[in-house]
């Protein structure tokens, strides 16, 4: 190594050594050993693509290629120019790939094609899935999906948040999405990420647990995915798949629950869903190959999905015939990746990748009778189409670019650099709606008998309705190097996140204009400097009209930083030690631009360890010790901090429009007037959030094993602990700020009262507030004791148990058992129960909610046992299996406060109490075990090469298990009709027919 670039090497403090490594959340490493190393080099080669690297052993024979792009390679051993010995492996994201030589006596060539079964080199827990599995596998073409593949991973079953996965006992908002090294996830809210076509990827990793310093802003799981490239080999391809409503099975009616007290309901139909049907077509196609050979290629891949959905609208309790009651939409979903990988030299390496993901939904009721249990078509309003929109649940869309460098700078020093941008939009278009028409708003009262005729409401949409220009944007910079120093492998780098937001809703047309009437012309209005008789026109008979703008958007905006070191030590030939650290900053700011949430300074410790027992990477022993943080998604600022803009402007006219029932003739007599002061000022952001506010962190451990019985049999077992130890969250209860306002002779009394603020529950908090009294912001202290929340407490233990057959023989399998508990008191960022917006949950509102809160929590299922693979019979047939059985979650009884601990204003049905006696968390039973079996087959004819047509059957046996229950007990004092009602089930059986040719 020159002497320049060795010290600027270790001054930077990065590094890759031995036989231990790091790699890049997007990279792959291969390594090993050649027995006589004196005048030998290694050369890795890309199958795909023909980029090659060069390596000189060290004087112990050992060798490191790392940060190379997953794939198939080819390693060579070299000798006076001359191949002696080749072995051919497979790269996975995020591993490592062993490929040793002998010594003297090793043959010219030898090739073979090699994976290794036990990965030594990483103390992560997870699995990596390829494209080929991906295929083989029955399970739907999503990321969401894929995930439940996983050991500890279930699904949320509060269709607030979507299908987001709660891995290892998480939150919905608590994983972290990567394409390509660059974060995906929803940028808003955290819940899910943007899609890709499915098509398009090449691995797939899922962290849950154990994940290294270069991974943050996640104290769930990652979800890492490289996607394909091309080579030096031209490939096209396509696929027609579809999802016929013909055969899929009828999904089960909604009835009333027999509740014992509510005669006239019980056991009687509620929602008629044997006639909802779901058609989805889908349609594919991707090309590859070198622009220019061993220099630059390309893969695109294109995939739109068209969906035709009829289902029930309306419950048979709003009558026996309702004009909105069925429900008809069309989604089209079109996704599209580019990939350029440009090598201008084999040590310098730059990829750009562009993402586009869209939802848009077209959607009309229509009527329904309950006495024939018929539809008509008849519309029962407008249309309208959503585009990436309107709800926590809603596919968030992307158009995103990432660009990203690559250099060897020497055997020793490699050095990577990534940029990405991501735009995303969100629309809400009602059939007929013109944005630039006002809304009108009058009554035969208030309208000029002599023009009455005038006063016409052109605009067809009232209320109000998803800005237009609401978006979420994203920019994301990464630098990391890696250093190899003897017996060290030293990697490190910073990233930095910049994120902004327009939400919120405004009035359709963007203002209305209401005609009003005043008595007596000469009487003056509040807010206004004249009286309509001195405004003229037709005000001197008392008509006016104002102009009101309502509107609550928000524009927040967040900065997040993170810098990491990481040290992979191989102390010896069989112990390799991780030891990381991550240093995070999260900023939250307000529309204004004001910081309302800083979090500097979290440290974050990342320790693991892997002991190849017998040094033949047969037994592998690891453990790992790790301490994460999550940041505050962004839409918290666009609740807690948005401004609110609810103004009138008063003014006399002469005329009206007929067109568009709009005044003419305008005269001002006041300006824009609020009653309520919302005038598009949002809330001081130091009232916003409580003082020194902690971020929310986890503590995680684990230790476990994996032992190659043989080449044909893997096992392992595992331990997983989390300990939530702090959270964010809000609270509304204003008793215990009244209590600190009469200790201290604060006079109250033009105060509005308390907006909620963010605070660390179960710790002492500090709020600034200003209570109107002419003194400005005021510091309150109020105890932990005071507030009455207890401590956020959220355990995950699990145990973990897994057999696998790699691929052999004709037939892949794997199947895990996961034993699992997860107790507390709060889920973390989302709520199962009681809903609410990410980081706002109900939990928290006053400490009433959290009486009898400790107990299993929503996601805890006891048992899971997952199992998937699949055989090839054939040259012409494979079969392949998907199962999983999962014992059903916890049940809870939901109802008001005893009358001793009732107060005003609490929240009704809405505690964990059952008929006034305590109902703690999770104590009322469990749902019933989950069931799904889903398998394929799958035809290649020998006569068609390139041809595959493949039939999966997904939920074989049908079984519509019901995953949750309506938990509300009470009803003002009654039973609840709908207590016990089922409110989701498992999807019905349905059946894929796929047919796609590749050449």
């Amino acid at each position: 190594m020159h002497t320049r670039k060795k010290a600027l090497a270790i001054m930077i403090g990065l590094a890759l050594a031995g036989q231990s490594w790091g790699q890049s959340n997007a990279t792959t490493t291969i390594f090993g050993e050649v027995k006589a190393p004196s005048g030998a080099s290694v050369v890795v080669q890309n199958l795909e693509t023909g980029v090659q690297r060069t390596l000189t052993p060290d004087a112990a024979g050992r060798y490191v290629a790392n940060s190379m792009p997953p794939g198939r390679y080819a390693v060579k051993v070299l000798r006076s120019g001359a191949v002696e010995a080749t072995q051919e492996v497979e790269a996975r994201v995020g591993s490592g790939v062993e490929a040793n030589f002998g010594g003297t006596e090793m043959q010219k060539v030898t090739v073979s094609s090699v994976r290794n079964h036990i990965d030594v080199s990483n103390t992560n827990n997870g699995v990596v899935f390829t494209a080929k599995e991906l295929k083989q596998i029955p399970v739907a073409n999503d990321v969401a999906s894929v995930v439940q593949l996983t050991p500890g991973v279930s699904r949320g079953t509060n269709s607030q948040y979507g299908s987001a996965p709660s891995i290892s006992g998480s939150g919905q908002s608590e994983n972290a999405f990567y394409v390509n090294g660059f974060p995906i996830t929803n940028i808003l809210t955290q819940v899910g990420a943007s899609e890709l076509p499915f098509g398009a990827i090449s691995n797939m990793q899922v962290l849950s647990g154990g994940y290294g310093a270069e991974f943050g802003r996640s104290t769930g799981g990652v979800i890492n995915i490289t996607t394909r490239s091309g080579g030096n080999k031209f490939e096209f391809g396509g696929k027609v798949a579809t999802i016929p409503a013909a055969l899929r099975s009828k999904p089960e009616n909604t009835y009333y629950p027999n509740t014992g007290a509510n005669p006239d309901t019980d056991g009687k139909l509620l929602y008629w869903n044997r006639d909802n049907r779901t058609t989805s077509k889908v349609y594919g196609l991707y090309g590859s190959g070198p622009i220019i050979e061993n220099k630059l290629f390309a893969f695109v891949a294109l995939e739109q999905t068209k969906t035709n959905s009829s289902s029930i609208g309306a419950a048979s309790s709003a009558g026996q015939i309702t004009s909105n009651g069925w429900n008809k939409s069309d989604t089209t979903v079109k996704r599209y990746l580019g990939k350029i990988d440009y090598n201008l030299t084999d040590d310098h390496h730059f990829e750009f990748t562009k993402l586009y993901d869209r939802t848009a939904t077209t959607s009309q009721v229509y009527g329904f009778d309950y006495g024939t249990l018929t539809h008509n078509d008849i519309p029962g309003g407008k249309s309208q189409e959503t585009i990436n929109c309107c709800s926590s649940a809603s596919a968030p869309g992307a158009n995103i670019n990432i660009f990203k460098y690559t250099g060897y700078l020497t055997d020793a020093l490699t050095v990577t650099a990534l940029y990405g941008d991501s735009r995303t939009s969100h629309r809400r278009i009602p059939e007929g709606y013109n944005p630039a028409l006002a809304q009108t708003s009058s009554s035969v009262t208030t309208q000029v008998p002599e023009i009455r005729g005038n006063y016409t409401n052109p605009q067809t949409v009232t209320g109000s309705l998803v800005d237009p220009n609401s978006h979420d944007n994203q920019k994301g910079m990464r630098l990391d190097a890696e250093y190899k120093l003897g017996a060290h492998s030293l990697r490190a780098g910073i990233d930095r996140l910049k994120i902004d937001s327009l939400v919120g809703t405004t009035l359709a047309g963007g203002y209305r204009w209401s005609y009003r009437f005043a008595k007596d012309p000469n009487r003056p209005i509040n807010g206004a400097f004249e009286t309509p008789a001195q405004g003229g026109g037709y005000g001197t008979q008392g008509y006016y009209v104002t102009k009101d703008i309502t509107d609550r958007l928000a524009r927040p905006t967040s900065t997040q930083s993170a810098q990491y070191i990481q040290d992979h030590y191989q102390v010896n030939e069989r112990l390799l030690l991780d030891l990381g650290l991550r240093r995070e900053q999260f900023t939250n700011y307000t529309t204004e631009g004001d910081a309302f949430i800083s979090q500097r300074n979290m440290i974050a410790p990342r320790l693991g360890a892997t002991w190849d027992a017998y040094g033949d990477s047969s037994l592998k022993v690891y453990a790992n010790a790790g301490r994460y943080h999550l940041p505050v998604p962004s839409n918290l600022s666009s609740n807690m901090a948005s401004p609110s803009l609810n103004t009138s402007e008063f003014f006399t006219y002469t005329g009206v429009d007929p067109l568009t029932g709009a005044p003419t003739g305008l005269h001002a007599i006041s300006k824009p007037y609020s009653a309520n002061n919302a005038y598009g000022v949002g809330r001081d952001a130091r009232e916003v959030t409580a003082i020194g506010l902690k971020p929310l962190s986890q503590d995680e451990f684990a230790l476990g094993f994996e032992k190659a019985l043989s080449r044909k049999l893997v096992v392992g077992a595992g331990l997983l602990y989390r300990k939530l130890n702090d959270t964010n969250d809000d609270t509304c209860d204003q008793r215990p700020i009244d209590a600190w306002a009469a200790r201290n002779n604060v006079d109250a009394s033009n105060w509005s009262g308390f907006q909620c603020a963010i605070i660390n529950p179960g710790r002492d908090n500090s709020l600034w507030i200003d209570f109107a009294d002419g003194k400005g912001l005021r510091r309150v202290d109020i105890s932990a004791a005071e507030w009455g929340n207890p401590k956020p407490d959220r355990t995950y233990r699990a145990l973990n148990l897994s057999i696998e057959h790699p691929m052999s023989d004709g037939w892949y399998g794997k199947v895990t058992y996961t034993l699992s508990s997860l107790k507390g008191n709060m889920e973390g960022q989302t709520d199962t129960i009681g809903g609410g917006d990410v980081a706002l949950t109900v939990s928290d509102d006053h400490k009433e909610l959290m009486y009898n809160a400790y107990g299993y929590l929503p996601s805890d299922h006891r048992h899971q046992v997952k199992a998937y693979g699949f055989w090839q019979a054939t040259p012409e047939w494979m079969v392949g299996g998907n199962l999983a059985l999962i014992s059903g979650a916890p049940r809870n009884c939901i109802g008001a406060l005893p009358d001793n601990l009732h107060f005003d204003n609490d929240y009704g049905d809405a505690y964990f109490f059952c008929d006034g006696k305590p109902a703690p968390r999770g104590s009322q039973g469990r749902m019933p075990w989950q069931t799904q079996l889903d398998l394929n087959v799958v035809y290649t004819p020998s006569f068609a090469k390139g041809l595959s047509l493949k039939l999966d059957v997904f939920n074989v046996l049908d079984r519509q298990t019901v995953t949750r229950y309506n938990e509300t007990h009470e009803d003002a004092g009654f039973v609840a009709r709908h207590y016990l009602e089922v409110s989701s089930r498992n999807a019905p059986r349905s059946v894929r027919l796929t047919a796609e040719y590749n050449f």
